[in-house]
C-alpha cells in the first residue's frame, strides 16, 4: 500500500509524539510504501529554519523532518506549477490507489482516496 504524507500530518504526529509508521503497521496488513512529495520536504525545511516561529512548532518541524528521513520513503515531484501544495497533491493522487495521510479537512474533502488520519490523542484510522 502506498501512503502519501502531507505536511500537517507529519507536524501533528511530531507535536503529539505519535509514531505513525509503527501504528500504521499495526492497522494495515500489507507492506507500506511511504511517499513524500518534495514540496512537503521543502515546507518542513522552511518551517524548521524559520526565524520568529514558536519553539514548539519549530521543534515539531525538526522532529518531523528527522522522522521522515528514517522512513526510507520515496520522494516524488508533484506535477504542475501551482504554488499550492494541496492542489498538487490532489492532482497527483486522483485516480491512483494511494492513501493520503492528512489532517487537512479541506484537502480530505477534495479526494475520493482512502485517508490515514489521527483519531483521539494517539491512534490512527484508515477511512
Amino acid at each position: 500500500m502506498e501512503i502519501l504524507l502531507d505536511t500537517n500530518f507529519i507536524l501533528t504526529c511530531a507535536k503529539q509524539k505519535i509514531d505513525f509508521a509503527s501504528l500504521a503497521d499495526n492497522i494495515i496488513d500489507e507492506e507500506i510504501n511511504w511517499i513524500i512529495p518534495q514540496d512537503v520536504l521543502n515546507e518542513l525545511g522552511a518551517l524548521k529554519d524559520r526565524v520568529g516561529m514558536k519553539t514548539k512548532d519549530r521543534d515539531a518541524a525538526k522532529l518531523g523532518f528527522e522522522t521522515i528521513q528514517d522512513l526510507d520513503a520515496q520522494i516524488v515531484q508533484l506535477p504542475g506549477k501551482n504554488p499550492n501544495v494541496d492542489i498538487k497533491i490532489v492532482s497527483y493522487i486522483t485516480d491512483k490507489n494511494i492513501v493520503l495521510a492528512s489532517m487537512d479537512k479541506n484537502l480530505k474533502s477534495r479526494i475520493n482516496n482512502k485517508i490515514l488520519t489521527i483519531r483521539g490523542k494517539n491512534d490512527l484510522e484508515l477511512v
